[in-house]
């Protein structure tokens, strides 16, 4: 299957049924075979390489002024043809409007959703071509656009803009081959250092994890988390700074998938607090959790792990009104999968495959689930049909892109 009808991920359908993607694990992987309901392990692999887990950066938010997504549409296999949409709809509507326009600047980097509460939106625009900077455009009421201060350039990863109600915000960059993370505690306006990643890498608790890289900001029980990924098996890379020193403060992992290497692949605020997600990696096979802490303190809870299959596996994810986040699980080989998080007891729940081509899910008020389908300048959005394990084609959208216009 061509890059095109995938969900994007950072760096570059149709599937079995549950019990189907389970045997293949089994096969492929034979150290992880899990259930929505819990994980067990079994014997051990030497010769299959490293499998690479990434994430999706086409994603979906919830305000209390409608539904955001970030869809790519275009040519999804030439990067200058690809041109991102910011796709809104209000409460009790049926229809999706392309909000696009109101940015003002070349999308083909990426669109960064930052929701910090209430109607307000923050949008963060990646550098590509010929702009070496993030412009930065909010709204207040999803009416009225107006410009931030700039960022430098934001890093490819779903979770590298983030803020909060009260105006902070936290921007994961990079120049170079150099990541930094960088604070703006007043509307966006101004950036200042918080760290870079050589200087964490430095630290005590970043050599305990192995520390290769920086992956995703966030915020939780008061104060702000950086996300990485750790080479040390079993560790997840999850770090906050308090008297002066970086410390750890993820999760510890399931005993089924201690020997194996975790990403922070994203972070995602929800109702209840913050929840990481984690890609899996190593020698004996891949899998992903979801980890959850709540509004006061940093106490993890993990969920059950998903294998995976195949050496590349691409997940979307994104909130689930009131309820945790979900998983869009796609690969060139991996049976495709759509689970959603019930956080208040950290289990799974399997969802029927939405069609082919879909780029994000949204899952919004009262239980409506979109699937968002790209075909080249076409969205059609299909709707869950309550009750039921089916999927009811819905609105499209034709969206006029100029091909060629970024070159």
């Amino acid at each position: 299957m061509s890059a095109c009808c995938r969900p994007p991920s950072r760096r570059s359908r149709r599937p079995g049924r549950r019990a189907q993607a389970q045997t293949l694990v089994a096969v492929v992987l034979g150290t992880l075979l899990v259930s929505g309901c819990g994980a067990t392990t079994g014997g051990k692999s030497h010769s299959s390489p490293r499998a690479v887990v990434r994430a999706s950066l086409a994603t979906s938010t919830e305000t209390s002024a409608g539904s955001w997504a970030a869809v790519p549409m275009g040519h999804l296999d030439q990067p200058l043809n690809t041109f991102w949409q910011l796709l809104f709809r209000r409460p009790g509507d049926s229809r999706w409007t392309d909000e696009a326009s109101a940015l003002a600047v070349a999308t083909n980097g990426g669109l960064l959703l930052a929701a910090g509460g209430g109607k307000s939106l923050a949008v963060g625009i990646r550098a590509t071509n010929s702009l070496e900077y993030s412009p930065v455009i909010v709204t207040s009421d999803a009416r009225s656009w107006s410009p931030a201060g700039p960022v430098a350039a934001l890093a490819d990863e779903p979770s590298a803009f983030e803020k909060t109600g009260g105006g902070q915000a936290l921007a994961l960059v990079r120049e170079g081959r150099s990541a930094q993370v960088l604070e703006s505690t007043k509307a966006l306006a101004n950036w200042r250092t918080v760290t870079t990643e050589t200087a964490l890498a430095s630290s005590r608790a970043a050599r305990a994890c192995g520390l290769t890289s920086l992956t995703a900001v966030g915020f939780a029980a008061g104060r702000w988390l950086i996300g990485a990924s750790c080479r040390r098996e079993g560790v997840v890379g999850l770090f906050d700074e308090s008297g002066g020193a970086w410390h750890l403060v993820g999760p510890r992992l399931p005993r089924s998938v201690s020997r194996l290497s975790a990403d922070v692949l994203g972070l995602q605020t929800t109702t209840s607090g913050l929840c990481a997600l984690v890609g899996l990696t190593g020698r004996l096979g891949a899998g992903l959790v979801v980890t959850c802490t709540n509004h006061t303190r940093l106490s993890w809870r993990v969920s059950p792990v998903i294998a995976l299959a195949g050496p590349e596996t691409t997940v979307g994810f994104g909130p689930v009104a009131g309820t945790g986040v979900f998983a869009w699980i796609s690969g060139p080989t991996h049976p495709e999968s759509l689970a959603i998080l019930n956080e208040p007891d950290m289990t799974w729940k399997y969802l029927p495959l939405p069609p082919p081509r879909t780029s994000t899910l949204v899952f919004g008020p009262a239980g409506r689930v979109d699937a968002l389908v790209v075909d080249d300048t076409l969205l059609t959005d299909w709707r869950l049909v309550a009750n039921s394990r089916r999927w009811a084609r819905g609105q499209e959208l034709r969206v006029a892109i100029q091909f060629g216009s970024s070159s």
